[in-house]
């Protein structure tokens, strides 16, 4: 049973929550700072949820009275507490309209967690599936480490156009998640479309980082594929014809991908991941 918050005490050390901070992160930062367990602090709001870690962004095993307990460990109101926290908010009004985009576990960049957080080396928060990268500090977040982009500047405007989508489309993590498996598909297939001196430049650029050897191999391709990424991912959204013959539209967006390139696009047809991913499923879903 959790404890009743008239039973609680604040605790002696407070940090605030960081904007979109998960619950487990900030549960765990909250322990770290009063040198307790996480798992003992996390069962005064409610029984501990499965794999309890600061990935953890879950009410489930919460009760009317924990928002009100985490308030008054933290002496914190809890509509402030609710502000950064996005699982409290819809925890206290779980009818409520969430118009949030598509979303995943992220990070800050280690000079953002340094400037917020003075209790822990880590801050995990809640993000927008599109935003790859901290604009304040030029790093690239989508990976263990971070990578400083000073040598890599194409990857700005790539993450600047996919920004200026997400104002407008709402499935642009979705459509991001595709063109990467695409991209994905295309280097262990072939490559339909050169695009191999460009990417070996930039993981040239991005080895130089002294990190680099400590960052996954499947990061540091992601980044090097980055800008050609939100290209395919804008065609995604705004495909250049709408025609419900899937071969129609392959050809018109090879077309497409071909003039943003300034490289030939050597049509693989129906077995091109491009048609079996994207214009197939897609013709078969526009009404006549």
């Amino acid at each position: 049973m959790p404890t009743q918050p008239d039973q609680l005490r604040p605790l002696p050390v407070s940090p605030g929550p960081v904007h979109n901070e998960t619950l487990g992160s900030y549960l765990h930062r909250l322990a770290i700072a009063n040198n307790r367990p996480a798992g003992v602090l996390a069962r005064l709001l409610g029984p501990l949820p499965p794999e309890f870690s600061p990935l953890s962004d879950t009410t489930a095993t919460w009760t009317p009275h924990s928002p009100h307990g985490l308030a008054t460990l933290t002496e914190r109101p809890v509509t402030v507490l609710a502000r950064a926290l996005p699982a409290l908010a819809d925890f206290l009004n779980p009818d409520g309209p969430q118009p949030r985009p598509h979303r995943v576990i992220g990070r800050p960049c280690r000079c953002c967690t340094a400037r917020r957080s003075s209790t822990a080396s880590l801050v995990i928060l809640v993000l927008p599936a599109h935003q790859h990268l901290c604009w304040r500090h030029q790093r690239w977040t989508r990976s263990t480490h971070d990578i400083p982009l000073t040598h890599l500047p194409e990857v700005i405007p790539a993450q600047r156009r996919l920004d200026q989508l997400a104002r407008r489309h709402r499935h642009l993590g979705q459509a991001l998640d595709l063109a990467r498996k695409i991209v994905e598909e295309w280097s262990f297939s072939g490559m339909p479309i050169d695009l191999a001196s460009e990417w070996t430049d930039r993981l040239d650029r991005i080895e130089r980082h002294p990190a680099s050897m400590r960052i996954p191999a499947e990061d540091r391709h992601h980044l090097a594929a980055f800008p050609e990424i939100a290209v395919l991912a804008n065609l995604i959204l705004d495909p250049p014809t709408h025609t419900i013959d899937p071969k129609e539209l392959y050809i018109a967006t090879t077309a497409e991908l071909s003039r943003r390139f300034a490289r030939i696009y050597t049509t693989f047809g129906t077995q091109d991941p491009l048609y079996q991913r994207f214009c197939k499923p897609f013709a078969a879903q526009t009404p006549d």
